[in-house]
């Protein structure tokens, strides 16, 4: 447990250092990842999105092994909340420091969404390399991998249909966590399907990410321009104000 929360800010540390090493401000880089400013609906969709994502889980799951007893979901109910609240403020959620606070918006510097997307959910799956040396994870890495770019794709358009809400990305990225693993838990254990866990998430997540790309297109993945860092204006040496016209604020309105 120690490193998995250790590894939930390791993404985020990693942004803070490159940023001073490349002479940018780290305040005015923590001031964009901490901008609360967005209409209440973008927080409403971080957890709607993923638990639809987990609701056409349910169904695959469901389908496979049959529908469990009212009471065990019952009891799955608080397990869940616990870990919406472990997942968001301790572990998974505080990864969007790093990927969307950070290495996406300089990768749309370069790439279209679709692309960069690909990038960070490769690097996100890296990440996770200790989880399956150490066995906490069951699942095949190649499927983890497929299913992990999947959500970034996703991630990525709730990043810039937001206009940039890393608070919101990790309340996406924390409700996904928490959600994800509830069909599985509602059956005895992923193990109890008889086809590998994964490659449902993989699948499922699959379907609605494509839905995103075919819907918006890859270049932005949204209605709204491909966010692009808001803070490279501002240099730590002088404490100077970020000279980036958008780091004061929305380049564009949030939009779905």
């Amino acid at each position: 447990m120690l490193g998995i929360v250790l590894g939930a800010f390791g993404p985020g540390a990693a942004g803070a250092v490159v940023t001073r090493l490349r002479g940018e401000s780290v305040h005015a880089w923590l001031a964009t990842i901490f901008d609360w400013r967005r209409p209440l609906r973008w927080y409403g969709l971080a957890i709607a999105v993923p638990v639809v994502g987990a609701l056409g889980v349910a169904v695959v799951v469901f389908s496979l092994v049959g529908l469990p007893d009212s009471s065990s979901l019952g009891q799955l109910a608080p397990l869940f909340l616990f870990n919406l609240v472990l997942a968001t403020l301790f572990t998974g959620g505080n990864e969007e420091f790093g990927w969307r606070g950070f290495a996406l918006p300089h990768l749309q510097k370069r790439f279209s969404a679709l692309t960069a997307s690909v990038l960070v959910g490769g690097v996100w799956a890296l990440w996770h390399v200790p989880m399956f040396v150490y066995d906490v994870y069951p699942h095949s890495p190649v499927l983890y991998t497929a299913s992990v770019v999947c959500f970034a794709v996703i991630l990525t358009w709730y990043y810039n249909a937001s206009d940039g809400s890393v608070l919101g990305a990790v309340l996406f990225h924390g409700t996904l966590n928490a959600a994800v693993n509830v069909p599985g838990q509602a059956v005895g254990g992923a193990e109890a399907v008889p086809v590998p866990y994964a490659a449902i998430l993989t699948g499922t997540f699959g379907v609605l990410a494509t839905l995103f790309v075919v819907r918006y297109g890859p270049e932005t993945l949204s209605h709204n321009e491909a966010v692009q860092p808001r803070w490279t204006g501002s240099r730590s040496t002088d404490g100077a104000v970020s000279s980036n016209p958008s780091s004061d604020g929305h380049g564009t309105e949030p939009s779905d």
